[in-house]
């Protein structure tokens, strides 16, 4: 037996059919619950023990029904010193430290939004790779300036919560990170705004006079194999086991370095990826994956006041 925390995660108050659906999922399956935590009004810890006969992934599949039939996210995770003992962090940034996607951004500054659309199609129905699909969009920017950067800094927003949820988990020790399969400039702009401690994007090749894109990418993809080998590098070199580190993301490119890291979470992310990522978080605020590792709103907001 091993004993499991299930977090119950919601955008509104949970509700009590919520809480009976995990209830009755957790009978159907002859499991009992030993305690149960409330977290906030949105948020509650149950604690039940698991038998290895059972195995995890069988109860992700239930779970993972619960979850669409009642609009409520079910995050499974041992209940170990793990949960709360995080050391590393990485984030994706499109779409997960940001709302926006660069590469759109990008292509409706230099009016190429149709080309790269195709092939975004074409890399999500699995006809080309990640590394290919980049090459060919970042084609599409040869001749943009190379002030593009700066000027898009004023249209991105940052996700609700990133600020509080950085804070808090630097306040806890943890060193956090942005791999991204965007690109550099950005990358490190925002890891000076959270106050993170590393950043690793693309890097777009700027003409020898500095003043416009060539439309070649420069160095080593971050790619999903990439971000799986940096979130390594990241461990090792700071001394930090896998199980102390954690992974959020979007994308499909994002699934290797959270089966990486010690826990993974899937944030707002497309249903594929939902289903396959060790945890789901469909939620307004990236604060809500504290939750998660198990801190309640009052010791949040004692966080971020002190």
């Amino acid at each position: 037996m091993v004993n499991y925390v299930a977090t119950l995660i919601s955008k509104a108050p949970i509700l009590e059919e919520q809480r009976q659906a995990w209830r009755d999922l957790l009978a159907k399956l002859q499991l009992s619950i030993s305690d149960n935590k409330k977290l906030s009004g949105r948020a509650e810890d149950f604690f039940f023990d698991l038998p290895e006969s059972l195995g995890l992934e069988a109860l992700k599949t239930e779970v993972n029904t619960v979850c669409k039939e009642k609009a409520i996210d079910i995050a499974l995770q041992p209940n170990d010193r793990y949960r709360r003992g995080k050391r590393l962090v990485v984030f994706d940034m499109d779409s997960t430290l940001i709302q926006q996607e660069v590469i759109d951004m990008i292509a409706a500054y230099a009016d190429v939004e149709d080309q790269v659309s195709s092939i975004t199609s074409l890399a999500m129905n699995g006809l080309i790779d990640f590394n290919e699909s980049l090459r060919r969009r970042a084609s599409l920017l040869e001749g943009v300036p190379s002030t593009v950067f700066e000027s898009l800094k004023s249209q991105i927003c940052l996700t609700p919560g990133a600020h509080e949820l950085c804070k808090i988990l630097k306040k806890e020790g943890c060193q956090l990170a942005v791999l991204s399969g965007g690109f550099i400039p950005l990358a490190n702009w925002i890891k000076g705004i959270l106050g993170l401690d590393y950043a690793f994007a693309n890097q777009l090749e700027v003409s020898e006079d500095g003043t416009a894109l060539t439309g070649k990418v420069l160095g080593d993809i971050v790619n999903a194999e990439r971000k799986a080998h940096l979130l390594r590098h990241l461990a090792e070199m700071g001394n930090i086991e896998l199980a102390e580190s954690m992974a959020v993301g979007d994308g499909a490119n994002d699934l290797k370095m959270m089966d990486t890291a010690g826990y993974g979470i899937a944030f707002n992310a497309k249903p594929i990826v939902q289903e396959k990522a060790p945890a789901r978080l469909n939620a307004v605020s990236l604060q809500d994956v504290l939750y998660i590792l198990g801190y309640s709103l009052d010791e949040q907001n004692a966080l971020l006041e002190n």
